[in-house]
């Protein structure tokens, strides 16, 4: 917009019109709008909220109640014994996996035929006539009932009406069966148990079985081997020339031991020897006396007595004494003796060593024969020893054999499955289905949402216009006006047009009021106003004769000009049938004084006045589009205040667009509620030609009390409060 100083341009932009007038601007956004589109479907709301648990309670009614029946099994497997069926069977720890598969076996067919049988249910039950359209047409059409099912189907029904759950971390298997009779739900999982442990029990009798053939066929074999073995000993013994085998061996053997006993007594004789040799030899006088104390000791004793006097001799009297002399050759005997004596003992000592060594030498020759024919002795009973050692191999797996085939006849235990019935089913005395209460208060809370959903998708997907700001918004024209409609029996049997004319202060009148205010503001007040509408029963027709009435009433100069050639009305309004109008002037056929004529009403000062549409011509078009035309309507500006042309729809007739152009504005009739946008835009689209003003858009035949309910910010023109502005 331009400075008013400087005429500068600004930034600030204010929306506009086609024609560039400036528009009211967009209110901003309501957070209470979907409230207010919920209030505007109420009825919708309404109908879905309450619909919904209608049909559950009627839908429940009709479903019968179902009992459910539980039983509880414990899985605990037995153990067979590893020793006692070594390689035969193996026992798998109770897993998550493991229990899974307890269900699958629960639900196997062979269970499930086990659980028909038990419950007398025939593969083929006889039924009564299925209810339905689905039947009703295979009767029609020749079809037949609908087949029946078979064993399988009858199996896979029974088992789907199963539910088998196990509780987490636990062994425990919850077996529930749902029926209409308590006490066949309560058979039901009996037999489901029943059959489960019978087929349980059935497999343990199955691996016993197979564990005694292996075991008998493994028995078998042994004995064979044996008996070869018994045969192979016999040669054995027959070639080595005994009847004992190897029983020299251990005598043998006996006679070594003792050869080396002895041969260590004297390796530790020899050993002293050799000590004591050693020790007369060259060790010390100390260790020599202790050696040859025994013998020589008292010698010695006198010779230590002699040596002692030969010294204190020496001292005293000299070496020349004749007791010193006497001494001495006493002492020099007595150690010829003591060394005669020492001799002696060491050669005695020296025999002795020698024959200890040949002792040794020869029980050492004793132990290398004996050892020899030891060897020689085991080298022959080898073979025999080897077989004689299988033979007892053999012979106690046989025995181990005989003993766990034994132990498997006599064992009952394995006989017993790896479940238990912990708790069998009863007949429930509640039923367990359907729940009621649960549904329908589900299906309470579930129509609320879907209520409040359809109610708001409802107004979301609305593609009319129910308020003048939609009208601006889409169209970016002004609503000049929103003219209620007038039921028959508010009209009281009158006319549209008598009933403005009777109760000039209605909602309607006003609104017709506000219409011609909006033109009358407008810069350049038009001298001719075409109204038309998109389609048939916008209110176009009702629209043009009231404003021409109410400005008529004012004292204008108004004339109304039916220009719907095909359809036209306002003959029938007024009363003008078969009297010439505006083809007939076009035609040249009648002067303008004869197409123009008054309406006889009640006060005939204050009426407009009229041109029908004449005689229907097959070149409308062509007359439209003539000069005459043009000039017709320049001579009304000058007769008249105001030219009315009460136009066909725009999607009826092409004379409708060329009419448009003729008069100086147009004015758009909107069907409040019912005209799709899309359908308005397009019929702007055909206007928009150059030269053409569309002065603004009128909503019409709204519902004012739903109007009013709505919440629009235009909703305040048919409030309640505002009641005491309008009389009729």
């Amino acid at each position: 917009m331009r400075h008013p100083d400087d005429g500068s341009v600004t930034e600030m932009s204010v929306p506009a019109d086609p024609q560039g007038r400036a528009l009211p601007a967009r209110a901003a956004d309501d957070p209470l709008d979907a409230l207010r589109a919920v209030r505007r479907h109420w009825r919708l709301a309404a109908l879905v909220a309450l619909g919904l648990p209608l049909l559950s309670s009627a839908a429940l009614s009709r479903l019968p109640a179902v009992y459910t029946a539980t039983g509880v099994l414990l899985y605990d497997p037995i153990g067979f014994n590893q020793k006692l069926l070594r390689d035969v069977v193996e026992t798998a720890p109770v897993t998550d996996m493991l229990m899974a598969s307890q269900v699958a076996i629960l639900k196997s067919p062979g269970v499930m035929r086990r659980v028909v049988r038990r419950l007398g249910a025939r593969p083929h039950p006889p039924r009564a006539p299925e209810p339905g359209f689905a039947p009703m047409l295979r009767r029609w059409f020749g079809l037949g009932p609908t087949p029946r099912p078979a064993a399988a189907a009858l199996d896979a029904d029974i088992a789907a009406r199963f539910r088998i759950e196990i509780p987490a971390g636990s062994q425990l298997i919850d077996v529930s069966y749902t029926s209409r009779d308590p006490r066949r739900a309560a058979r039901a999982v009996n037999a489901a148990m029943a059959a489960y442990l019978d087929r349980e029990r059935t497999d343990r009798l199955e691996v016993l079985h197979r564990a005694r053939l292996w075991l008998r066929h493994r028995a078998r074999e042994t004995a064979s081997r044996l008996e070869s073995l018994d045969v192979a000993i016999a040669l054995e013994r027959a070639r080595s020339g005994t009847q004992r085998g190897a029983g020299a061996a251990p005598l043998t053997n006996e006679q070594a031991g003792q050869l080396t006993a002895s041969l260590a007594a004297s390796q530790a004789d020899l050993a002293a020897a050799r000590a004591r040799l050693a020790i007369l030899r060259g060790g010390s006088e100390a260790a020599a006396a202790a050696a040859v104390a025994p013998a020589i000791g008292p010698m010695r004793a006198r010779a230590a007595e002699l040596t002692a006097r030969l010294r204190a001799l020496a001292s005293t009297e000299g070496p020349n004494n004749p007791e010193y002399r006497a001494a001495a050759r006493a002492l020099a005997a007595l150690r010829g003796q003591i060394g005669a004596e020492t001799g002696r003992l060491v050669a005695a000592d020296r025999m002795r060593a020698a024959a200890d060594a040949a002792r040794v030498a020869s029980l050492e020759a004793a132990i290398a024969r004996v050892r020899g024919k030891a060897a020689a002795q085991s080298v022959v009973a080898a073979p025999l020893a080897r077989l004689q050692e299988q033979r007892q191999a053999e012979s106690s797996l046989l025995r181990a054999e005989t003993e766990q085939i034994g132990a498997l006849e006599s064992r009952s235990a394995l006989t017993r499955p790896s479940a238990r019935i912990i708790t069998p089913a009863v007949p429930p005395a509640r039923a367990s289905g359907p729940r009621r209460l649960a549904i329908l208060s589900g299906a309470v809370l579930l129509g609320l949402c879907l209520g409040l959903l359809a109610a708001l998708a409802a107004d979301a997907l609305n593609g009319s216009f129910r308020f003048g700001g939609q009208v601006r918004e889409a169209l970016g024209l002004p609503c000049m006006a929103l003219v209620p409609e007038i039921t028959r029996r508010a009209r009281r049997g009158l006319a549209v047009p008598d009933y403005a004319r009777r109760y000039p202060f209605s909602a309607f009148a006003e609104q017709i009021r506000a219409l011609r205010t909006g033109l009358w503001l407008a810069p350049g007040a038009p001298r001719s106003l075409a109204i038309t509408a998109s389609r048939p029963g916008e209110g176009k027709t009702t629209l043009a004769v009231s404003l021409a009435l109410s400005m008529a009433a004012s004292g204008a100069r108004i004339l109304l000009i039916d220009c719907d050639i095909r359809q036209p009305s306002l003959d029938m309004v007024f009363g003008l049938g078969g009297l010439p109008g505006l083809t007939d002037h076009l035609a040249g056929r009648v002067a303008l004084e004869a197409a123009i004529h008054r309406p006889a009403l009640e006060d005939d000062d204050a009426v407009p006045d009229v041109m029908p549409a004449g005689a229907v011509a097959r070149e409308a078009l062509a007359l439209f589009m003539s000069e005459r035309l043009g000039l017709l309507i320049e001579e009304l500006h000058r007769r008249y205040d105001l030219v009315i042309l009460d136009l066909p729809p725009v999607f009826a007739l092409a004379e409708a667009q060329v009419l448009a152009r003729t008069a100086a504005s147009v004015l758009l009739c909107i069907r409040w509620g019912q005209t799709p946008r899309r359908t308005v835009a397009a019929a702007m689209a055909l206007l928009a030609q150059p030269g053409l003003r569309i002065e603004g858009a009128v909503l019409t035949r709204v519902d004012g009390a739903r109007h009013a309910r709505a919440g629009f910010p235009d909703s305040e023109l048919y409030h309640p409060r505002y009641g005491g502005y309008f009389r009729t």
